[in-house]
């Protein structure tokens, strides 16, 4: 599997316990994570438009899952995860605008992280020597009272000089009826 360019991937919480007792104590030395957050574009299903994790949030959760960050780093990777959720978003509602005369504002109602399973896609695509994506979520959406899936696998980018972090989504409808029909539309309609 890929390693993802904010630290998650394959870091396991066996790894971390081999973290060197002085580098576990310096970076608990860093400046105090900010718990302010960030609101964003996306609407819930409330009404309401989600809140982004804080630093601290976002530190707090990581750690406990075993991945080691460093917390001087924390205001960059938040800026890196909402900037990706806010493209993951405007791709959905390239789908989502297929639809707009049924229901002119979709809502997110969840999102589910499920880093470690491959989507039909991925794997397939990794049979043809395509690299593994380093994280996979489902995005949940109101469209108006239906209920639709999106599954989002993220990858590694190409690199360069001017953008050391790239990250390519590929947000698509579930595997179903009407989410390969929309899949074939938007295809179709370029």
């Amino acid at each position: 599997m890929s390693t993802c360019p904010l630290g998650y991937g394959d870091t396991k919480a066996e790894d971390q316990a081999k973290v060197p007792h002085d580098q576990a104590e310096s970076s608990t030395k860093a400046e105090p994570l900010s718990g302010e957050r960030e609101r964003s574009t996306i609407p819930s299903a409330d009404g309401s438009n989600f809140l982004y994790p804080s630093e601290k949030q976002f530190y707090a959760s990581a750690t406990a899952k075993g991945h080691q960050l460093n917390p001087n780093d924390m205001s960059m990777v938040i800026a890196i995860h909402n900037a990706v959720n806010e493209r993951t978003w405007q791709d959905i509602l390239k789908y989502e605008w297929l639809h707009h005369e049924d229901c002119a504002e979709p809502k997110l109602i969840r999102f589910l992280g499920r880093p470690g399973e491959l989507t039909p896609k991925a794997r397939l695509g990794s049979l043809f020597g395509r690299t593994l994506p380093f994280d996979r979520h489902d995005w949940h959406v109101d469209r108006c009272g239906k209920h639709v899936r999106y599954v989002v696998d993220f990858y590694d980018g190409q690199q360069s000089a001017t953008h050391p972090v790239s990250i390519h989504i590929d947000a698509r409808p579930e595997v179903s009826f009407d989410g390969l029909k929309d899949r074939l539309l938007r295809w179709w309609h370029g």
